[in-house]
């Protein structure tokens, strides 16, 4: 099997697809929905897990990987109470996300650009771990938003039926699943 490097504008549309497919799942789900606690994950609702999603995306685009003292600390997040309150605001911020994504900024970055990560890594005597600082790539960490998301997608799919909704068809798996089952 052949492979090749990718290039900036596929990772890029592939974060706007899953983000824009976020936001077309978000106007199938009532306000009260969006903001109920899942009996099944206590202390969990659609709109935590979409706040949460859109706090890495807003990490990462906010950094300069052209600055070599620029850092995302996945650690420090200014969680936003709008986007977890109600679907418009979820959509809302889903539509200043992408609009980013589309930004002559966005498009000129190399995903190759090295870009220093801050987050908490587990360790031998404790999961809740210690901080710990490491090197990645702009495109590297993209990809990783954007696989973030698709795990928590699941996890909304998952509310979503318990709250008796129906997610769309694909929504929340990755592309490697949904290429392996039109095969």
């Amino acid at each position: 099997m052949e492979h090749h490097l990718a290039k900036p504008s596929a990772l890029l549309e592939a974060a706007e697809s899953y983000l824009l497919h976020l936001h077309g799942t978000l106007a199938l789900i009532p306000d009260p929905a969006y903001t109920r606690v899942s009996a099944a994950l206590p202390g969990s609702t659609i709109g935590k897990h979409v706040r949460h999603v859109l706090d890495h995306f807003s990490l990462l685009l906010a950094a300069d990987p052209a600055d070599p003292s620029a850092y995302v600390s996945y650690m420090q997040r200014e969680r936003n109470p709008a986007t977890e309150s109600s679907p418009r605001g979820g959509q809302e911020a889903i539509t200043e996300m992408v609009a980013v994504l589309r930004s002559a900024k966005a498009l000129a970055i190399s995903p190759e650009a090295p870009l220093r990560i801050e987050d908490t890594v587990p360790t031998e005597s404790s999961l809740c771990g210690g901080d710990a600082a490491f090197v990645s790539s702009w495109g590297r960490e993209l990809w990783f938003c954007t696989h973030h998301m698709i795990h928590h997608n699941a996890v909304i799919a998952c509310l979503m039926h318990e709250f008796g909704l129906q997610p769309p068809k694909e929504f929340a798996y990755a592309p490697s699943t949904l290429k392996h089952s039109h095969h």
